[in-house]
């Protein structure tokens, strides 16, 4: 004969912080514009890591102002 036990919940695990997906347009536009920049800068091309430079603070802004 088998012995039948109850089951326990499992414990409540915390989620990780997320980023609310309003804000994720934004985050994703810095980073990807600041990652365009470093690679500007790699290549010597300091007009285009400023302009990509620029895009990003401007994300950031935007995030700033939302939240």
């Amino acid at each position: 004969m088998t012995a039948i036990t109850e089951r326990k919940p499992a414990p409540c695990q915390s989620t990780p912080d997320t980023i609310p997906t309003a804000n994720l347009t934004a985050v994703l536009a810095a980073f990807n514009a600041a990652n365009l920049a470093s690679n500007y800068i790699e290549r010597g091309n300091f007009t285009a890591a400023r302009r990509k430079l620029v895009q990003a603070l401007a994300s950031i802004g935007q995030l700033q102002a939302g939240g």
